[in-house]
């Protein structure tokens, strides 16, 4: 038999310090985009959602980049596009006016307000502060307290060199503030309200951002090396929470918008007075750090970056220390979370009035303490049956992930699990608003997963309840629709998965005056949300009592336990978010090892 012959070993070519050319010359940056030039025609700037993108521009909407709108060219907005005309002090309302040279019109007062004697008391506290150099202000007011009046009424008593003012909100949140600003009436100001997704219009791009290819890589260019199109006077953060992780595109932007400095660095007091509300705000200093030109303002320094903030902790008496990997830590004790108090809200030194204001429901005289009440859910035959069969599901989910046959599966088992629960749970739900209907309430009811939504919306209609429904994929103008039939009493039920911007309670103008009940049928791992959900129709001086349900001789049962633990510490300004809903998760994982769904 012949041998094989093996082909010679080749050698690899010598390398040399010569790189060699490929030929094409390296891309040179792009250009910034022009903006589209209407000809001396009106320009309409749209406000076109993602999925209507096809639809207007099939009847002559244009993309402008650089304006980051749907535009149209033309005296006249064709019919088929008037769905997309911007808002009243929408973003796109105001570059329209500025793009045909026009003026912001001055909007009075729609309605005759008068401020509460606490309201009148926050806007004080928010003005001192203003006029002794503070960067800013927290209002930290308890849910239903009024804050969105608070503090659209205090920019009435600044300076009128405070001209241009921004709010900055959840989206759910913009019809509420945009009344609110209607009825007290612009000022003579310039307002102009957006949703925190909203943010990188308000950025102009640098030219940096134009040589890089990824998405990701333009946005950190965005956050970090963007101007703001417009120097404002005001920035109003609604819902501030929302900037509790520092390094968040979302955190970087609104830094940059109140002229803090921008990226992770920038925390040193800019031009804006900013107004942070939020009745969570937080008691985690390393979660604060969005409140850092605040904190570092009252004790009379300044700090430039986060590492400076996290040292300044230290230096104030906070535990924070290094941990594993070199990140810092918050030890929570007692001693912290009061220093932090006293740091917002007390008048720290004589030579500055408070930094914040925080005051619950059982602060104002008259007002209601709200009620929360766990609301056992018995399940019998099938639903039994089934409730322990995704029981049995979870625990061998739990299981492969302990083993590490399936790292990454275990918040995905949690979700599939509280959603049959949830669901399981919709008939006691239907019971239990039957019953308060009958006790001449109406009902709202708060739901995590839409599908339960749906469920239980549908179960009421087949019982000839009217109802109303309110979710994440609806458009504002519905959602305000929903919301007005159940004010009115149209609707006598309202299901909502949305925990913020929609005020349920008895007696709002132009609401009727039926006492309200709220249900959560789904109660969140996060203690804020659940919080936040409660205060929905339990506002404003009017009391609703909120049922919390649960599964009975179930783990569900030890979660609401400990849940309402929860709530009494936020209420103490004690509470902690994330270790809520770790304690939640671990409730539940504890649960799943030890091999029973009851709760012990």
């Amino acid at each position: 038999m012949a041998s094989r012959r093996r082909s010679p070993k080749r050698k690899p070519p010598a390398r040399t310090s010569t790189k060699r050319s490929t030929g094409r010359a390296k891309a040179a940056p792009k250009a910034p985009p022009k903006p589209i030039d209407p000809g001396g025609q009106y320009l309409h700037v749209l406000d076109v959602p993602y999925e209507a993108r096809q639809i207007a521009s099939f009847f002559g909407a244009k993309w402008d980049a650089a304006r980051r709108a749907h535009v149209y060219v033309g005296d006249t907005l064709p019919t088929e596009l008037g769905r997309f005309r911007p808002a009243p002090l929408s973003w796109e309302a105001r570059v329209e006016e500025d793009v045909n040279g026009g003026r912001a019109r001055d909007i009075a007062p729609s309605e005759s307000i008068t401020l509460r004697p606490h309201q009148a008391e926050a806007v004080a506290a928010i003005t001192a502060a203003h006029d002794a150099g503070l960067p800013g202000f927290l209002l930290a007011d308890d849910v239903g307290l009024g804050k969105t009046y608070e503090a659209a009424a205090s920019i009435h008593e600044l300076p009128a060199s405070r001209r241009d003012i921004l709010v900055v909100c959840p989206k759910s949140v913009i019809p509420a503030w945009r009344r609110s600003i209607m009825a007290l009436g612009t000022g003579g100001r310039r307002w102009t309200v957006i949703n925190h997704d909203g943010l990188k219009k308000l950025i102009e791009p640098p030219r940096s951002a134009a040589t890089v290819k990824k998405a990701k890589t333009k946005n950190n260019h965005i956050a970090d090396s963007g101007t703001p199109i417009v120097d404002w006077d005001v920035v109003i953060h609604d819902e501030s929470h929302a900037y509790r992780n520092p390094t968040s595109m979302r955190s970087r932007i609104a830094r940059n918008l109140s002229g803090f400095g921008t990226g992770t660095t920038g925390i040193r007091q800019g031009n804006a007075f900013t107004i942070w509300a939020s009745a969570t705000a937080g008691q985690n200093p390393l979660e604060l750090v969005y409140l850092a030109p605040l904190l570092t303002a009252v004790t009379g320094q300044d700090v430039a970056d986060l590492e400076e903030f996290q040292v300044w902790c230290t230096d104030i008496g906070l535990s924070i220390s290094r941990g594993e990997f070199g990140k810092w830590v918050w030890d929570r004790n007692p001693d912290d979370v009061e220093l932090i108090r006293t740091l917002l809200f007390d008048r720290y030194t004589s030579l500055r009035p408070p930094a914040g204001i925080r005051r619950v429901p059982t602060d104002i005289a008259g007002w209601p303490e709200q009620q929360h009440i766990p609301h056992p859910v018995e399940l019998d035959g099938d639903d039994r049956r089934l409730y322990d069969e995704a029981w049995t599901e979870f625990r061998r989910a739990m299981d492969l992930v302990q083993r590490g046959k399936d790292p990454n599966g275990g918040l995905a088992a949690q979700t599939r699990f509280r959603q049959k629960a949830s669901l399981l749970r919709a008939d006691g739900t239907v019971e239990q608003t039957l019953t308060l209907l009958d006790s001449g309430r109406q009902v709202f009811i708060s739901c995590q997963w839409l599908e339960s939504l749906e469920e239980i919306a549908e179960s009421l209609r087949g019982k000839r309840v009217k109802v109303a429904t309110i979710h994440g994929q609806m458009g504002e103008g519905e959602r305000e629709q929903n919301r007005t039939a159940f004010q009115t009493g149209a609707a006598t039920v309202i299901v909502s998965t949305v925990t913020t911007g929609i005020n349920l309670q008895q007696g709002e103008s132009g609401g009727n005056d039926v006492p309200r009940a709220t249900i959560l049928h789904d109660v969140r791992w996060s203690a804020i949300e659940t919080h936040q959900s409660m205060g929905r129709c339990h506002r404003d001086g009017q009391n609703a009592i909120a049922y919390l349900t649960y599964a009975v001789d179930t783990v569900e049962e030890k979660i609401i336990g400990r849940m309402v633990q929860r709530l009494g510490d936020m209420a103490a300004w004690q509470g902690d978010d994330d270790a809520s809903i770790a304690e939640m998760e671990a409730l539940l994982t504890e649960a799943a090892a030890g091999g029973m769904a009851k709760a012990s």
